[in-house]
């Protein structure tokens, strides 16, 4: 009898992303027949739960062979050498740790935009980092709706950005402070961040220009978007554990009134329209959802434009987009 289900390789599973991306593979019910665990020597003799089993976590070089499918949810810098051997095994990989996002070659898929058929029968398939998945479900309606001549906005993102390592150094750096001790030396960001808000994520080569980081993101969004909106975004490191929000002033090419507009993103899949008369949505609102929540949709009366505010889990948003991807790819649904 042939088996059923797929053996699903996570690569990075004991991280923010990775863990996020194990609990959506449960929550979608999706057919695994064997889970396979791996992350790096620090996680040596953990284990991952799947459907009330324990799975020891994989260390070391683990063989891809035979795997159905394989999700990178590792950072960056460390993606290569599992993208190779996925690409040697000839496995279906989706990309999350952002590593491929920039690669022409590589098709950039969010689920809930009508990726193209050929782009999920890729062998590499790059799912877009949490922040920019956000921005581009809330950009993307009213850029099919009314046109998008331009987007200006600070985007507020929280430790779990870094992941776990940068939630840790949160934690540590507000213990060090409550009990009136030095703080520890930065090793995950540039610098102390508790209690604090530091307007980069990287310092820019330029000092007149955008950081590496706003930089990537108005890319991917224009890539996203499939057009050159042109767009300027300040990303700032805030004290928060877990969330991201955002504050977005938008043009429009053809004229979008805040009732139009909220029209437009009622009907878009994965955003949460919040009531204009509720106060919200909060980013500990959004902890753990799988979609962006949209509030504060105003008229600016500065260019006649629009002003909205979004509130999103990045790290959930990108484990379930790349949980549909796979989907997608293998028509589960």
């Amino acid at each position: 009898m042939a088996r059923r289900g797929h053996r699903v390789a996570v690569i990075g599973a004991t991280g923010t992303l990775g863990s996020d991306l194990v609990e959506v593979l449960e929550e979608r019910d999706y057919p695994v027949v064997e889970l396979i665990p791996v992350a790096t020597d620090q996680s040596l003799g953990e284990e991952v739960t799947f459907h009330g089993a324990s799975h020891p976590v994989l260390t070391g070089d683990v063989p891809l062979r035979g795997v159905d499918v394989a999700f990178l949810c590792l950072p960056a810098d460390a993606a290569s050498p599992w993208i190779r051997q996925a690409l040697g095994a000839s496995i279906p990989c989706i990309d999350l740790s952002g590593s491929l996002a920039a690669r022409s070659e590589v098709p950039v898929v969010v689920a809930d935009l009508a990726p193209a058929a050929e782009d999920l029968r890729q062998p590499l398939v790059s799912g877009p980092p949490g922040p920019a998945l956000a921005w581009a479900l809330a950009l993307a309606p009213l850029h099919a709706r009314f046109g998008l001549r331009r987007v200006v906005g600070t985007s507020l993102e929280s430790a779990s950005g870094a992941g776990r390592e940068g939630i840790r150094t949160l934690e540590a750096e507000v213990v060090a402070l409550f009990n009136q001790e030095e703080l520890p030396e930065p090793s995950v960001f540039a610098g102390p961040v508790a209690f604090d808000c530091v307007p980069e994520l990287e310092h820019p080569a330029d000092a007149y220009g955008a950081g590496p980081g706003e930089a990537a993101l108005v890319g991917l969004l224009q890539r996203i978007l499939g057009a050159p909106v042109p767009a300027a975004i300040t990303r700032v490191r805030v004290p928060t554990f877990a969330g991201l929000g955002a504050s977005l002033a938008i043009e429009t090419v053809e004229p979008a009134s805040p009732e139009a507009a909220r029209d437009a993103l009622l009907k878009a899949p994965s955003l949460e329209l919040w009531d204009p008369d509720a106060v919200g949505p909060s980013t500990r609102d959004a902890v753990s959802r799988s979609s962006v929540l949209i509030g504060r949709v105003r008229r600016d009366p500065t260019s006649g434009g629009l002003l909205l505010w979004i509130a999103a889990d990045p790290v959930r948003l990108a484990a379930t987009n790349g949980v549909r991807i796979a989907e997608a790819r293998f028509d589960l649904h």
